[in-house]
């Protein structure tokens, strides 16, 4: 009798994996279309105003193109005054929009560089006992001293910093205001 509700048991308990695993899925689907869908609320209320900027822009347009053809160019030159400041400060703040995302995308791929190159040492297999060991020292403390017991065996990592990417030591130093960066202490 318990030998036929153990496969009873096993199949009800993989059977509760994956209803959890699916609810898991749907909920991190719904959590993605509600952003996805707040992104898309921002764009089209970024499309509408660009929209109606764009149909001010024609109209004034349209005013200077019939009054030019009438004759009337010296009252128009306020209005042209204003559409070149208009557009001077929008390319204005384009530009310096798209250097400071030029700048993060620059330090973000600087970092994903860095943490793959890093990421390859962080973990190695020690081949004669078959488990996983940290890279960076372990402190072990006996009753007589502190001893440092590396985990890596000599010559696996070159100590030589000669071979290290310009990209990466500049990106060492370069700090983003938008990525808060752990204290000196915990480094």
């Amino acid at each position: 009798m318990q030998t036929r509700l153990q496969p009873h048991s096993q199949a009800r308990s993989d059977l509760e994996i994956q209803l959890k695993a699916s609810r898991d899925v749907a909920m991190a689907m719904a959590a993605k279309a509600k952003l996805l869908l707040r992104e898309l609320k921002t764009i089209k209320a970024d499309l509408a105003f660009a929209k109606e900027r764009c149909g001010q822009l024609e109209e004034e347009n349209r005013i200077l193109r019939e009054s030019r053809e009438k004759g009337d160019n010296l009252e128009d030159d306020d209005l042209v005054r204003l559409q070149l400041e208009t557009l001077l400060a929008e390319k204005a703040r384009l530009a310096q929009e798209n250097s400071v995302y030029t700048r993060e995308n620059r330090f973000l791929r600087e970092k994903v560089e860095y943490h793959q190159l890093t990421m390859q040492d962080v973990v190695y297999l020690d081949e004669r006992s078959e488990e996983v060991t940290e890279v960076y020292p372990i402190k072990a403390t006996t009753t007589q001293s502190i001893v440092t017991v590396p985990t890596v065996p000599k010559g696996a990592i070159s100590q030589n910093n000669q071979n290290v990417s310009p990209l990466l030591k500049e990106a060492s130093k370069i700090v983003n205001p938008y990525i808060q960066m752990p204290a000196e202490d915990l480094r």
